[in-house]
């Protein structure tokens, strides 16, 4: 069957859970609270649909997807592709990858092991069935996607019907280089990179301003279709604030307050937090401080990613579960209430 990047959504009450990054014993903890069985039913016939990021930084990728892929089978739950599932797609290896790359080397084991290795017998398994996942899951009254509703994009992803989600992204990206190159500052972006290089990952020492860079990095959030809505698109930064294991000239831009639909679209993605944070020195927020506040220009945008992705943080440091501000949320739908892996609820508003 040709792959469709739009899906339905079934018509039953739902649970959707925010990135969960492997780690599992969150996740079992919130389905537990949230009254799944061990295979994904529920006695009231809710199911559940993941945001997104299943997998990376966390101990148990393999886990994770394993226990989304029996449910799934079953019919018990849904998910919508994330960028960290699309790299593993496109063989991109980024940060939190080297359970699946182990190219990725000491730079992910030091900050992340220890943690499960998937073995090279199943990858390809893996990848046939996420291949299978869409960007969009929707029906009247909801639309998921992993970070960005861009509709400028679905004409494009629309003609590409025919075309498997690999084939798409690699065509897209080749189309999109050729644009870059062809730009009037590609010559400086690349002049750039190389006096730059040495400190383009170096968290302790600020670059210098890189316009063209810059650019390079603006344009491509914004001209990749299925980048922008699985990584959101970006707006020039202020300036330069290390994340991610380098320095970056491009911030995440609020597109929820260019959205004036009337459906209701829920994300993951932008590491949301619970308790409301000071702001960061180096970059500006752009989600609302409460953690359980709707968001965007009609105020039917949420988050449901509570940053559990940053759990690793805690391990290195030795804090106990117990004391982490990093949580795995469901939001429960049409219910609107919030339910945390550690069993606290709360209503949105």
């Amino acid at each position: 069957m040709p792959y469709r990047y739009r899906q339905p959504l079934p018509d039953t009450p739902l649970d959707i859970i925010g990135d969960v990054h492997g780690e599992l014993e969150p996740l079992q903890a919130l389905l537990h609270q949230l009254g799944y069985n061990s295979d994904g039913s529920h006695p009231q016939g809710r199911k559940i649909v993941f945001v997104g990021d299943l997998c990376d930084r966390g101990p148990d990728s393999p886990a994770v997807l394993n226990w989304f892929f029996q449910a799934h089978q079953a019919g018990n739950a849904l998910m919508v592709l994330g960028n960290h599932e699309l790299n593993l797609l496109v063989s991109d290896p980024k940060d939190g990858s080297g359970w699946f790359f182990p190219q990725r080397g000491n730079a992910d084991t030091e900050r992340y092991a220890p943690w499960h290795i998937l073995p090279d017998s199943e990858k390809s398994a893996l990848t046939d069935w996420l291949a299978e996942q869409p960007l969009i899951l929707e029906r009247h009254d909801l639309r998921i996607v992993h970070a960005a509703w861009i509709a400028r994009t679905f004409p494009v992803l629309d003609a590409a019907y025919g075309e498997s989600i690999v084939e798409q992204y690699r065509r897209f990206d080749d189309e999109l280089k050729q644009q870059l190159r062809t730009a009037d500052w590609y010559a400086d972006y690349l002049d750039e990179q190389q006096r730059y290089k040495s400190l383009l990952d170096d968290a302790d020492h600020l670059p210098p301003a890189m316009p063209a860079t810059a650019q390079y990095e603006l344009n491509r959030s914004r001209l990749h279709p299925i980048r922008a809505l699985t990584s959101g698109i970006e707006h020039l930064a202020a300036k330069p604030f290390y994340a991610g294991g380098r320095w970056r000239f491009t911030a995440r831009y609020g597109w929820w307050n260019d959205y004036t639909d009337t459906v209701p679209v829920l994300i993951g993605h932008y590491w949301r937090s619970r308790y409301p944070q000071p702001p960061a020195p180096d970059r500006e927020n752009i989600l609302p401080a409460a953690g359980n506040a709707w968001h965007g220009a009609n105020n039917n945008v949420f988050c449901v990613d509570f940053s559990i992705g940053a759990r690793w943080r805690d391990r290195k440091h030795g804090i106990p579960p117990q004391q982490s501000k990093f949580f795995l949320a469901a939001l429960r739908w049409p219910e609107n209430v919030l339910v945390f892996h550690n069993g606290e609820r709360e209503p949105t508003v």
